[in-house]
């Protein structure tokens, strides 16, 4: 009797052990139970990466990447077709470039302050429900309450990351900060001296962020803890859904750069996993 007293009794994970993912994962899955307790996690951490866009906006950068795109859009207008067009109509096409910059400006605010939140959200769940499946899959009986919290707390691996890349925005002054493994290109391009080759390979690797990759290891740790998925089932799983992601993500950013490439400069990009 005592002992479903202890049991009863024991305090599941809540916010307060938030900082344990970093140190001790372990430690956090073990006291995870098949309720809702992270409902105040979940808030903490969608809030956080709402303030994290808030100090992206705030250190101004993006309003100078748009300015900086626009002027030179304008300028290259007024040198291609001064002497082709009218000054007036010119004068017209130079204020749907400000008008353009100002709707991209609105876009990429909006971006990390409401969309972003809401993409960790909708990924957090998306993960879960991959997880739930594949548990199913091997015959145990899934616990969505479980996975749900194993995947909240890992966000929060991706949001150190997040601030990471911030401190690197306001130390180096750009938004274009990159963690992954794109960071490796210009050293490929010196070693093979295919410069469009290393590039395109840049593209494909830049869903490889070791951030996600510490997301991916703790999401492991607490399969195994909690007994969800054990052993090789926990690793090839994990391992297969962070190929897909990162190859995913890779595909995505080549095709954009290829596509963008006759109208580059025209949206303003902000990378901080």
């Amino acid at each position: 009797m005592s002992q479903e007293l202890v049991i009863g009794t024991r305090r599941t994970v809540g916010a307060r052990d938030v900082p344990w993912v970093f140190v001790s994962p372990r430690r956090v899955f073990s006291k995870v139970e098949d309720v809702t307790a992270y409902g105040w996690p979940l808030v903490l951490l969608l809030t956080a990466t709402a303030l994290v866009g808030y100090a992206v906006v705030q250190t101004g950068l993006i309003d100078q990447q748009v300015y900086e795109q626009v002027a030179a859009r304008k300028a290259e207008l007024e040198q291609k077709q001064f002497d082709v067009v009218e000054r007036s109509a010119l004068n017209l096409m130079l204020a749907e470039e400000d008008k353009r910059g100002e709707f991209t400006r609105m876009v990429s605010r909006s971006w990390v302050v409401g969309w972003k939140p809401l993409a960790s959200l909708l990924s957090i769940l998306l993960a879960s429900a991959i997880l739930y499946g594949v548990v199913a899959l091997t015959g145990r009986k899934p616990e969505w309450h479980t996975l749900m919290t194993i995947c909240v707390f890992a966000g929060f691996v991706e949001l150190a990351g997040s601030v990471f890349g911030l401190i690197l925005m306001v130390s180096y002054g750009t938004l274009d900060v990159d963690l992954s493994a794109r960071l490796l290109t210009p050293w490929l391009a010196r070693e093979t001296g295919e410069a469009k080759l290393s590039a395109m390979v840049g593209h494909l690797v830049s869903g490889i962020n070791p951030f996600r990759i510490w997301f991916w290891i703790v999401v492991c740790i607490g399969l195994s803890v909690t007994s969800q998925l054990r052993g090789w089932r926990a690793w090839v799983t994990c391992f297969l859904c962070f190929a897909v992601a990162a190859g995913t993500e890779g595909g995505v950013a080549l095709g954009s750069a290829m596509s963008s490439q006759p109208a580059k400069a025209s949206s303003v990009s902000v990378t901080v996993d």
